[in-house]
């Protein structure tokens, strides 16, 4: 029986990609471009590359008594956003329950500390002030009625003379109830608009190879001002999730599992179109190196580049085997990038 280890398709990576790191996950660019921001694994410590150099810097490590994160952002001002339990429990519970928001000053001094409120997986951050969205069910906010009803929050983050930051205005910007779970990821249009996913059906099965019954994730966008709601693509039984807005506001990062009906996770990353034609164009390549599948990118300020994760078809999401990198401004310049398909209708 052979059960030798089978090489990461980035040790040969197909064109436009290269392999970061062999370790890590959901990476996110600095507003300078100029570090990649990731942690270690999920639910452990943070760390961050100098892009120019590759030299990783070890940030929470011995800052503090917190290790536990799943996620990392930058703030405009420089700041860390961290996204993670105050204490490990098991996946369920620390990821689903009690993940919550926490900040680190931008020279990674002083130890991560928590601004007192837990959400529900992600959060998206503005490019144009200190400002975030994300999503709470009743696992976060006692008002709202079990893991049934949700809400969008659009807040703002202040600080105090001390330089100490708070939550400060905080709005709701969308509601759901059922089986329907929103999670904001990005920004849009001067801060107009906030792009997110929507899973539907999928409560239980996410995991699974082949979730039963009806389920899907679209992606929609709220506008702020208004509370008009926009779906942007919409496929039965196929997992469209996007991750990481494009400079031009006009495309985003999405994880699609349309290469195979009625099959989580999804594979690849592609470009999707954001005006409601569903139009997108594959940018990564795993779907012909199994058992590898990208995930969980972010594109560069400047448009250049995008970072992303890797990891197996049959891992539980957000565990880390490594980052890859893609040439976008080579991409762009291809034929492949020409390549642009629309979604299946029912």
């Amino acid at each position: 029986m052979n059960t030798q280890e089978p090489s990461h398709f980035l040790d040969n990576p197909p064109p436009f990609h290269s392999k970061l790191l062999d370790y890590g996950a959901r990476p996110y660019w600095s507003p300078d471009g100029k570090r990649i921001a990731f942690v270690d694994k999920a639910f452990g410590d943070v760390s961050e590359m100098d892009f120019e150099t590759r030299q990783v810097r070890q940030l929470t490590h011995n800052l503090g008594d917190h290790h536990s994160f799943l996620r990392v952002l930058f703030l405009p001002n420089g700041d860390y956003l961290l996204i993670g339990p105050a204490e490990y429990k098991n996946d369920k519970i620390s990821r689903g329950v009690e993940s919550e928001l926490w900040i680190m000053d931008r020279q990674a001094k002083t130890a991560p500390y928590r601004l007192g409120r837990a959400i529900f997986e992600g959060c998206g951050v503005s490019t144009l002030a200190n400002r975030i969205t994300y999503a709470m069910n009743g696992n976060h906010d006692t008002k709202l009625d079990g893991g049934l009803e949700h809400e969008c929050h659009v807040t703002e983050i202040v600080y105090d003379e001390s330089g100490r930051a708070h939550l400060g205005e905080d709005r709701v910007i969308y509601r759901a109830t059922g089986d329907v779970r929103p999670e904001p990821q990005d920004f849009r249009h001067g801060d107009s608009e906030v792009i997110m996913a929507e899973y539907i059906g999928m409560h239980s099965g996410r995991n699974e190879q082949t979730p039963s019954g009806d389920w899907k994730c679209v992606v929609k966008g709220v506008k702020i001002n208004t509370g008009e709601v926009v779906t942007y693509i919409d496929e039965n039984r196929v997992h469209n999730e996007c991750e990481g807005i494009f400079p031009d506001h006009e495309h985003i990062c999405l994880e699609s599992s349309g290469d195979v009906e009625n099959q989580y996770p999804p594979v690849d990353l592609w470009k999707l179109k954001l005006d409601g034609s569903g139009r997108r164009v594959r940018m990564t390549q795993a779907f012909d190196h199994a058992p590898w599948r990208t995930s969980n990118s972010n594109v560069s300020p400047d448009g250049r580049w995008l970072a992303f994760m890797t990891n197996k078809r049959t891992d539980v999401s957000g565990t880390a085997r490594g980052l890859g990198l893609m040439d976008l401004e080579a991409w762009h310049a291809s034929e492949a990038a020409q390549h642009w398909e629309y979604p299946r209708r029912p």
